[in-house]
């Protein structure tokens, strides 16, 4: 086995994410889905907005985390 292969075959962002747990936010993957994001990308967007969510209770309306779920999307994309 490479070297290589060993170092890049797993997620990195799996192990910063291990043992926490994130905020329920009011946003389903299927809204996730209808403004383009992918269904692989959907636990990641949600996570995201989870931690934004977590850092800033004000956030925690639809219409705001869908603009960020958007900016979030494109950067990930």
């Amino acid at each position: 086995m490479k070297r290589s292969s060993l170092i890049y075959g797993f997620n990195p962002h799996a192990l910063c994410s291990a043992g926490k747990v994130f905020v329920p936010v009011c946003i389903t993957p299927k809204e996730l889905g209808r403004i383009g994001v992918p269904a692989r990308k959907v636990e990641r967007v949600m996570q995201e907005l989870s931690r934004l969510v977590q850092a800033d209770p004000t956030l925690d309306e639809p219409v705001v985390l869908l603009g960020l779920a958007r900016q979030i999307a494109a950067q990930l994309l």
